[in-house]
């Protein structure tokens, strides 16, 4: 039988779920279990629906809250049965410590996603061929420790070292993996060797300083650069350029976003400094075919 008007005080079971937004079908179910009863019964008005109060709004979306979070209907019942200020500080401490671990877990999957976005859209955005030196931001990473290649030359060993991380947990591998080289000098020599690996971590406790940074990028498979530090060493000489620090790598497309490993595209950037002024003002973005 449909439920009745209002009566005076009092909210209709279809009033009722409108006010809390929640359908009238789970309404008559907590009803039946005994676990969120109406405040009258329409037997005490001649007819046979239920009749709510407004204050019990608060109390239906506690229920609904606990229920989004996980408690149990049995837990809530036993609540409803024997409730107490003690017993709702207990279950709703427990259940806080819970979400706030949620809150940080799903904070830490944002963060990932953001990071590889990021990527994939600067990869999307480049042309490939060209060298660019621009102003860069600061930005935090984690360092592993130094690679050591002294028994074997090959990139994966050290590369497998740092991803199982055991002896380090601090480092997580979650986002992007990049490979870090002290100087120009040193990736120029040993560009498939970097002499440490490093996360893209937000929180990482090192930085990739802010400042003058010159950028190139290579196709194909890890460690494999081609031609790459002799066309950023011709672009530093011709526009009056000299390293003055770290060099960073990072795949922007990989195994993750393409098929083929002779696609990938790795980016190199390498902090610069000018030596002459080569224009009465710097601009943002300067580049030139490779």
């Amino acid at each position: 039988m449909r439920e009745g008007k209002t009566k005076t005080g009092f909210l209709t079971i279809k009033e009722f779920a409108k006010y809390v937004g929640m359908p009238i079908s789970t309404l008559r179910y907590y009803d039946d279990k005994d676990i969120f009863i109406p405040s009258k019964r329409g037997i005490e008005f001649e007819n046979d629906y239920r009749y709510y109060s407004p204050t019990q709004i608060t109390t239906i979306k506690m229920i609904r809250v606990l229920r989004e979070i996980g408690v149990p209907l049995e837990t809530i019942k036993e609540l409803k049965e024997s409730r107490t200020p003690e017993k709702l500080i207990k279950l709703l401490s427990t259940n806080k410590g819970k979400v706030a671990d949620e809150i940080r877990f799903l904070q830490d999957v944002f963060s990932v996603i953001s990071v590889f976005l990021d990527s994939l859209n600067e990869g999307m955005s480049i042309a490939e061929s060209e060298v660019t030196v621009n102003e860069m931001p600061e930005k935090h990473i984690l360092l592993g420790d130094e690679n050591d290649f002294s028994e074997t030359m090959e990139f994966y060993g050290e590369f497998t070292r740092f991803c199982n991380a055991a002896h380090n947990p601090r480092i997580n591998t979650s986002y992007p993996v990049g490979a870090y080289w002290s100087s120009m000098d040193a990736f120029t020599n040993s560009p498939s060797l970097p002499m440490r690996f490093y996360s893209l971590d937000p929180k990482g406790e090192e930085k990739k300083a802010a400042g003058l940074y010159l950028t190139g990028y290579s196709r194909g498979y890890y460690g494999k650069t081609g031609d790459l530090s002799e066309r950023m060493t011709d672009f530093a000489k011709k526009n009056g350029l000299i390293f003055t620090g770290a060099v960073y790598g990072t795949c922007l497309f990989d195994e993750l976003s393409v098929v083929d490993p002779e696609q990938y595209l790795f980016q190199v950037s390498a902090s610069v400094a000018e030596t002459r002024r080569v224009q009465s003002r710097r601009p943002q973005h300067r580049k030139t075919k490779g």
